[in-house]
């Protein structure tokens, strides 16, 4: 199986496990209380991204390319 089947498996399983958490959270909680679950998550989620965008841009280094001092050496000329 190679590696975009199983990416495309696993995406279509985690949609599906998320419809049916979902849709026993609303028979267990009621809709009002899951709205309020759905909009946590989204939040962390945005944040964690958010955070994971700045972080990135703190660690990007600039690279400067020098061209090495040349040194001047004495010789001994007779």
């Amino acid at each position: 199986m190679t590696k975009r089947n199983q990416l495309i498996i696993a995406s279509i399983i985690g949609t599906l496990a998320a419809i049916a958490i979902g849709y026993f959270g609303v028979q267990i909680f009621g809709k009002t209380v899951m709205y309020g679950i759905s909009a946590g998550m989204f939040g962390l989620g945005a944040g964690w991204h958010i955070g994971q965008a700045l972080d990135h841009r703190r660690k990007r280094q600039k690279v400067v390319i020098r061209q090495p001092k040349q040194r001047l050496t004495q010789t001994n000329q007779r």
